[in-house]
């Protein structure tokens, strides 16, 4: 009876450990990545879906050294991080940069603090960026209109349901006085919620190679979770993306998966292909594109141009074909070979040849196939 009981109580509490499981898993946890700037411009985060870079200055270094770039005094939390020099007029190459990763879970963003405090003739104009629309309109500008004191803001964001796995915050400062003009940065903040959203999919590697005019993509999950289908997208200039295919996804793993697509009509150049990972819930995130180069591929060599120069005869077509060259009276005339990426075999004869009709001969389905070559 004793055991009996021992045993329920166990499963009293295993059964209580999983539905407090469960209740944690589909509440939104609150979260903070925040650069204190005490004495280092690392980052701390109170949630581990989140992995803080240190803090950046961008468009040259900080001249400020007297006797150093922390300092305490008007009302800093601890200290500050004291920067020079700033431009007068605004420029988008000078700013402080805040960075986090986001790990397993997607989030939303809900604001931004920060608190600055300028010199008397340090920059009072302040611009605030981000990296979800790639730095190119302000979040929010204001000035500074006082002087020695920090002043904190709070500028409230709903970017929501992301899966980004960068954030970044950017910090822009003009309209200094001079060169000397400082401005300190404390307690620079992003905050929001962690959804119980586990991103569909862990990709260990998506990777591709052309061969004979196609293009075979391959790529691995280190496990899935409620995942649908990998969209297959491509593009040509890193801009716009279109779909060239699907796959349907395992749904439910937690080892590695292997997948594969072979796209049969790639452009010739440079093609990008990265998946769009769908889940069952219509929610998606979108793996870094991965650049395969497509050659010209023709089945059979033609000569081009067509009379050729005497010095040198451009075949384009399947590179590993075996070529020999001769004159009229079918004797062998000695070159030397090259070949390049985009499919071309040239034959630079070891002596110009004299004008007439030569033949360039190679091998297709078991038979010999010979190309007229007119030297002007």
């Amino acid at each position: 009876m004793k055991k009996n009981m021992q045993s329920l109580k166990s499963s009293t509490v295993a059964l209580a450990a999983v539905l407090l499981f469960v209740f944690n898993a589909n509440a939104q946890e609150p979260f903070h990545v925040k650069w204190t700037m005490d004495y280092t411009q690392a980052g701390v985060s109170d949630h581990p879906n989140f992995t803080p870079s240190a803090a950046t200055l961008a468009g040259g270094p900080n001249t400020f050294t007297l006797p150093t770039v922390y300092s305490g005094g008007g009302g800093a939390v601890v200290v500050g991080y004291i920067v020079r020099p700033w431009p007068v007029s605004f420029s988008g190459l000078r700013y402080m940069e805040f960075t986090f990763t986001a790990n397993s879970f997607k989030y939303n963003i809900t604001s931004i603090g920060l608190r600055l405090r300028r010199s008397p003739n340090g920059p009072n104009s302040i611009k605030v960026r981000t990296s979800m629309d790639g730095f190119a309109a302000d979040l929010n500008a204001f000035v500074i209109s006082n002087n020695g004191i920090f002043n904190t803001y709070n500028i409230p964001v709903s970017f929501n349901n992301l899966s980004s796995n960068t954030f970044t915050v950017r910090i822009y400062a003009h309209n200094s006085v001079d060169i000397y003009g400082t401005l300190w940065f404390d307690e620079i903040s992003v905050n929001g919620d962690v959804l119980a959203i586990v991103l569909p999919v862990d990709i260990t590697y998506l990777k591709g190679h052309a061969e004979n005019g196609q293009v075979a993509l391959e790529w691995e999950t280190a496990w899935e979770k409620n995942s649908k289908e990998f969209v297959i997208e491509r593009s040509t200039d890193m801009k716009s993306f279109m779909p060239v295919g699907s796959v349907a996804a395992s749904g439910e793993t937690s080892g590695r998966s292997s997948y594969s697509f072979t796209d049969n009509d790639p452009p010739v150049g440079n093609n990008y292909y990265r998946l769009k990972l769908m889940d069952n819930d219509g929610r998606f995130s979108i793996c870094k594109p991965v650049c395969v180069f497509n050659p010209l591929h023709i089945t059979s060599l033609e000569v081009v141009p067509n009379p050729a120069s005497s010095e040198m005869i451009t075949l384009i077509g399947a590179r590993d074909a075996l070529v020999t060259l001769h004159d009229a009276s079918g004797t062998a005339i000695g070159f030397r070979r090259e070949d390049d990426t985009l499919g071309h075999i040239r034959l630079l004869p070891f002596r110009p040849l004299a004008a007439g009709i030569y033949f360039a001969v190679y091998v297709k389905n078991g038979r010999k196939e010979h190309l007229k070559v007119l030297v002007p």
